[in-house]
């Protein structure tokens, strides 16, 4: 007998007690009598919840085990390590009476809170600009007679845009919050990445900036805080540490590598501009073959326009029986809730029409689909952190990704370095010199991300060590035969292939106005147009000529 694993017989399932006695003995040689039992229990409550489909990993027993023992958490892991299940755990075992709070920085992922946390019965809502202002519904809310946990965007929690949000003055409430027991932050790399000004640039989203004050400093003193992330080097840390009030003593670091290592990096020049989309053509093969299906990828760019642009291009690339499927999507926050209800459901299907999102910010945290086999970032994202989380969307099913960064030539071979007369651009001036810095470097990409975000993990931690891989290669900075034509469905473009964007610019064509004694017969003919409407109109004769066209747009018509 192993008194480690068998102290305590629960109802639980067969596959939850296989789980349970499979973990390593260390591991639980390491842990104290209460907390072993708290491990055990989070087996039991999270087998219950799940009909006996789902049990916890290591990283989401010590997880919980701090929070249950009344410490702040702060927990880095890559992502698809299982997070989300780490944050519902120890709501599941908090008291019926207990509400918990986690602060969520994108509408996309506070709708995946919601649909998660009520798979596991705990009843759910997301709090935003869109929640319905229904009397009815702030009433429960008030009450806690019907959610357990709130997912909120942080500008819900103070004052925004000149006015008190109704989350905001609930917090304000000693009642209502005296039942929060938990505060949790997903994505927190926010608080760094859009919380903070650079430069003479204000803050992105200056709600991030002061969750202390909004939100932690209104909780009862028992309530826990806890803040996930895929991206937190030590700067972060320290400073999502000095937002949340987190005392360095009673604080639990969980720090897993957040590398992925079936995930293959590469980095090749854009062709001209961004605006020539000849550069994405290896997206598809010329001609396309029969019944051939595309792999399932996912591009990343800045702008919504140019994403909806840039879909209907390659989609008129094809054939217009395989173009009236849509296989090309853009995908973007500005879209209704149906379109993108829509385009993420074809889009998940393994055999669906929806093959590629052409996709913003908002698809870059929270966005789980498991058999991408292309990350392609059309343009060098502005910081390390979005260059992590936009690859993070791909091989979520452990397969190998390829993740591939288009990079201006102006990052691709650093020319704020290696040519005295560049002069940056906008964009330039707004991306992290890492970002510049890691497009041209020939040194192994893994090691370049492993280091930015402070991962030296040893071997034999939870997941893996920082710079392992699976597939078969790590980067395209290897001396190993690196064959990127392997990923992608159709050739590179080459330069003297490319579209005009690549050529010389011709001269843009002047106007051309009517001549000058054609123009006063047209002023006179419009001028009697106009009198002759304003006379016979019964409504516009009691209203000057002018709102019918003004002398000066007569002018400008001749």
């Amino acid at each position: 007998m192993d008194p480690l694993h068998d102290e305590i017989a629960l109802p639980m399932s067969q596959a939850a007690l296989d789980a349970f006695r499979s973990l390593p003995h260390l591991f639980l040689a390491n842990l104290t009598a209460p907390e072993r039992v708290i491990a055990l229990e989070s087996f039991l409550h999270l087998d219950f919840a799940s009909k006996g489909t789902k049990t916890p990993r290591e990283l989401q027993i010590l997880a919980t085990i701090a929070v249950r023992s009344g410490k702040d958490l702060l927990v880095r892991s890559g992502t698809g390590s299982g997070k989300t299940i780490a944050m519902i755990l120890p709501v599941l075992m908090m008291s019926p009476k207990s509400v918990a709070v986690t602060i969520s920085p994108l509408r996309l992922i506070q709708d995946n809170h919601v649909t998660e946390f009520s798979k596991f019965g705990i009843p759910s809502i997301a709090i935003n600009c869109y929640t319905p202002d229904d009397p009815s519904l702030w009433k429960s809310i008030k009450n806690h007679t019907m959610y357990r946990h709130y997912s909120v965007s942080p500008e819900q929690c103070g004052p925004y845009e000149g006015h008190i949000p109704r989350f905001a003055k609930l917090l304000h409430d000693p009642k209502w919050v005296k039942a929060v027991k938990l505060l949790q932050i997903d994505e927190a790399h926010f608080i760094a990445t859009t919380g903070q000004a650079k430069g003479k640039e204000a803050a992105f989203r200056p709600a991030f900036s002061d969750l202390g004050e909004r939100v932690r400093v209104h909780l009862p003193s028992s309530a826990v805080c806890t803040a996930y992330s895929a991206s937190m080097p030590n700067r972060v840390c320290n400073l999502l540490m000095k937002t949340l009030r987190m005392e360095p003593t009673k604080t639990v670091k969980l720090e897993l590598s957040t590398n992925r290592p079936n995930l293959i990096y590469a980095t090749i020049p854009m062709i001209g501009s961004i605006n020539n989309f000849t550069n994405l053509h290896f997206l598809f093969r010329q001609p396309f073959p029969a019944n051939y299906l595309l792999p399932k990828s996912m591009i990343f760019l800045d702008d919504k326009k140019k994403a909806a642009k840039l879909a209907r291009h390659l989609n008129s690339e094809l054939s217009p029986a395989l173009a009236a499927q849509e296989p090309f999507r853009h995908y973007h926050s500005s879209m209704s809730k149906h379109y993108l209800e829509d385009t993420v459901a074809r889009f998940r299907e393994t055999n669906g029409g929806v093959r590629c999102l052409i996709a913003t910010e908002s698809a870059s945290n929270g966005f789980d689909i498991p058999n991408i086999r292309l990350i392609v970032l059309y343009g060098v994202p502005k910081t390390e952190y979005e260059k992590d989380q936009r690859g993070g969307r791909g091989g979520r099913d452990g397969l190998e990704c390829l993740v591939l960064t288009i990079a201006e030539s102006w990052a691709f071979e650093n020319l704020a370095v290696t040519d005295p007369a560049h002069e940056p651009g906008k964009k330039e001036q707004r991306t992290e010199k890492a970002v510049i810095a890691a497009a041209s470097s020939k040194k192994c990409r893994r090691k370049t991300l492993a280091d930015h975000n402070d991962d030296n993990t040893p071997t034999g931690t939870l997941i893996s060590t920082a710079i392992t891989y699976s597939g078969r290669w790590c980067c395209d900075n290897h001396d190993d035969d690196f064959d990127i034509s392997a990923f992608l469905p159709g050739p590179l473009p080459q330069p003297e292939t490319s579209d005009s964007d690549a050529a010389p610019k011709r001269r843009r064509r002047r106007r051309r106005y009517r001549p000058v004694p054609l123009r006063q017969p047209l002023m006179s003919a419009l001028e009697e147009w106009r009198q002759q409407v304003h006379a016979s109109d019964p409504v516009a004769k009691d209203f000057p000529q002018s709102y019918i066209l003004d002398s000066q747009s007569i002018v400008l018509l001749a």
